[in-house]
C-alpha cells in the first residue's frame, strides 16, 4: 500500500508540469524577433514601434537541469487591405517520472491588427495520452466569445472586452512602447488565453542589474517584478534589457527556481539535461515518522516557514483546526469526520451539484460506473464509500504522464493517478445526487516518511463536508491529510489548475512536525 500511495501521487507532478508551461507564458516570452526580417523599420500606426517578422526562442529550466523550450514567430498578413499580426508561441517540456517520458506542450496563436488589438486567439494544451484541452476566441461588438472543447465536450462563454484590454501577447510590447524606470509601476488588464480570463497585471520596476543568460554575461536589464489579479500570491520577476527585450524571467516553483531565458536555436533544440529531474523527490515535506497515520483520529501538527505566514495556505474547516502561534507558525489539529448517521436534505449551493466542464456527472460514461458501483445501495454514506471503493479497485493502470484529464475522459480511460482518482468520484457522487468537490493538499506518505502533494474527494452529508480518497481507498481518511484548498470547479471558479497553486508556492518552504497523534480505536 504505501509503495502504491507513492506512485499514485505522481499525477500531481504532472500537473506541475502544466504550471510550468502557464508560467512560462505568464513570463511574458513572445514573439519579441531580435532580427527583423520584411516589416523592420515600418512603424504600427499609432503606437510608435515596429512590426517585426521573424521568430526568437527560448530555453526553460528548473534551477540548472534544462526541462523545455519554446519558439515564437511573428508574421504579418494583408487581408482585404488590412494588415493583420499573426503570432504563434509553441512550448515544449519534458522530463522522465518512472520510467516513463512524460511530454507538454502548449500552443498561443493570436491574430493582431497592427495597432496590438486581439482580433481571435486560439489556445491548445496538449498532455498525451489525455486529450488536447483547446479553447478558440473572437473579439466580436464588445465582446470575447470563447469556445472551449475538453473531452470532446464544448462549452461556449462570453467575457466582456473593453477598449483597454489586451491580448495575452502584450507583455511583449509594454516595455518598448513605454519603457519602465526605476521605482514606476504599471498595471493594465490582459487576457490569459491558458483560463480563458481577464487578468489584472501589476508591474514594478525595481533597479537596473547585471544578469547572466546562456552564452552571455553581464547583461545590464532593468528588474521588474510582475503580479496578477488570477493568481494572487505569485510572482513573477522580468529582466527586461535595454531595448526592451525579455531576456530572463525567474519564478518560485516547487521549493525551487524556474527560469526561462531568451537563447538561440541551436542552444534552445539542444537535448534536455540528463541528470533526471526528479519533481516528486524535490517535493517532499520530511516529518517525524507517524504510525499508521491513515487510520489516526487525530494528529496536531506545528507547521512553520521561515519568512511567510502558514495560515495564508491551510483552510480551516469541518476537520481542521488552526491556531496562529506568532507570525510564522500555526498549531494544525486535523480530526476524523464522524460517520453520518442522519441525512436530511442538503442545504449545499447548486454548483456541487451540477456537471462542469471537468467534473461531467451528466456523461454517460460517469453515470455507468456510479450506477455499478452503488447497485441497489440507498443509504448515501454507503453510496459514497462504494464508490469510493469502486474507483479505488478499478482505476488500475497507472499513467504518469496525464496531468489533469477530466472525469470523462477517467471513465472513458479508466486510468491515471490520485488527480484523475478525485475527478471520477467527484462525478460520480454527483451523478448519484451527492454534493462534491475536490481538496488539494498534502499527504503523509510512510515510506518516504514525509508530507507530498496530492489530490482527494469530499463528500456533502448531514451538513458536513467529509474527506474521502480514492487512490487509497481505505473508507473515508484519516488525520494524516493536510487541506491547502477546495472548488466545486464550476464554471465562474478559478481554473482548475489554480487549485495547485498553494502547492506550488508552500512546498519547499513549510516545517512540518508531529506535537501528538491519537491512533483510530480498535
Amino acid at each position: 500500500m504505501q509503495v502504491f500511495l507513492q506512485q499514485r501521487l505522481s499525477s500531481l507532478f504532472v500537473v506541475s508540469l502544466s504550471w510550468l508551461s502557464l508560467l512560462c507564458l505568464l513570463a511574458g516570452f513572445t514573439a519579441c524577433s531580435q532580427s527583423p526580417a520584411v516589416e523592420s523599420g515600418k512603424k504600427t500606426a499609432g503606437t510608435g514601434t515596429e512590426v517585426k517578422e521573424g521568430e526568437d526562442w527560448q530555453v526553460i529550466y528548473i534551477e540548472d537541469q534544462k526541462v523545455g523550450y519554446a519558439r515564437n514567430q511573428t508574421r504579418v498578413e494583408n487581408r482585404s487591405g488590412k494588415k493583420v499580426v499573426q503570432k504563434q508561441n509553441d512550448f515544449y517540456l519534458k522530463y522522465k517520472r518512472f520510467g516513463q517520458t512524460l511530454n507538454m506542450a502548449v500552443h498561443l496563436q493570436t491574430e493582431e491588427s497592427v495597432q496590438g488589438e486581439l482580433l481571435s486567439y486560439e489556445f491548445e494544451m496538449q498532455n498525451p495520452p489525455a486529450g488536447s484541452t483547446v479553447s478558440k476566441g473572437v473579439v466580436q461588438d464588445g465582446q470575447l466569445k470563447i469556445e472551449t472543447n475538453i473531452a470532446n465536450q464544448t462549452a461556449e462563454t462570453k467575457l466582456e472586452w473593453k477598449p483597454d484590454d489586451h491580448p495575452p501577447t502584450y507583455i511583449d510590447r509594454v516595455f518598448r512602447e513605454s519603457p519602465m524606470q526605476p521605482g514606476e509601476k504599471k498595471s493594465f488588464s490582459m487576457l490569459l488565453a491558458e483560463f480563458s480570463k481577464i487578468t489584472e497585471v501589476n508591474l514594478k520596476a525595481i533597479d537596473y542589474e547585471s544578469v547572466e543568460i546562456p552564452g552571455r554575461t553581464g547583461v545590464k536589464c532593468l528588474h521588474v517584478e510582475m503580479q496578477q489579479s488570477l493568481i494572487p500570491g505569485l510572482t513573477t520577476d522580468l529582466y527586461v534589457n535595454e531595448e526592451g527585450e525579455l531576456v530572463k524571467s525567474s519564478t518560485d516553483f516547487l521549493g525551487a527556481k524556474m527560469y526561462v531565458y531568451l537563447a538561440n536555436k541551436t542552444e534552445a533544440l539542444k537535448e534536455l539535461s540528463g541528470k533526471g529531474l526528479d519533481l516528486a523527490m524535490q517535493a517532499l515535506i520530511p516529518v517525524s515518522p507517524i504510525s499508521r497515520a491513515h487510520e489516526t483520529e487525530q494528529v496536531v501538527y506545528e507547521i512553520g516557514m521561515e519568512k511567510d505566514d502558514p495560515s495564508k495556505y491551510v483552510v480551516a474547516g469541518d476537520t481542521q483546526q488552526v491556531k496562529k502561534l506568532d507570525a510564522n507558525q500555526i498549531e494544525l489539529t486535523v480530526t476524523k469526520a464522524p460517520v453520518p448517521e442522519v441525512f436530511p436534505e442538503a442545504k449545499i449551493d447548486a454548483e456541487f451539484m451540477k456537471p462542469t466542464q471537468f467534473l461531467q456527472s451528466a456523461d454517460a460514461g460517469v453515470i455507468k460506473h456510479a450506477n455499478a458501483a452503488v447497485g441497489s445501495e440507498t443509504n448515501p454514506w454507503k453510496q459514497a464509500l462504494l464508490m469510493e471503493k469502486y474507483v479505488h479497485r478499478n482505476l488500475k493502470k497507472k499513467n504518469f504522464s496525464t496531468a489533469l484529464a477530466s472525469a470523462a475522459e477517467v471513465a472513458r480511460n479508466m486510468e491515471g493517478d490520485c488527480t484523475e482518482h478525485a475527478m471520477l468520484l467527484a462525478a460520480m457522487l454527483r451523478a448519484q445526487k451527492l454534493p462534491s468537490r475536490v481538496a488539494v493538499g498534502l499527504v503523509y506518505i510512510p515510506t518516504q516518511k514525509s508530507f507530498c502533494g496530492h489530490m482527494w474527494t469530499e463528500v456533502f452529508l448531514d451538513n458536513h463536508w467529509i474527506p474521502l480518497d480514492a487512490t487509497l481507498g481505505k473508507g473515508g481518511i484519516g488525520a494524516g491529510h493536510i487541506k491547502l484548498r477546495d472548488s466545486s470547479l464550476a464554471e465562474n471558479e478559478p481554473a482548475p489548475l489554480t487549485l495547485f497553486l498553494p502547492v506550488i508556492q508552500s512546498v519547499g518552504k513549510l516545517k512540518i512536525s508531529v506535537l501528538d497523534y491519537r491512533p483510530r480505536a480498535q
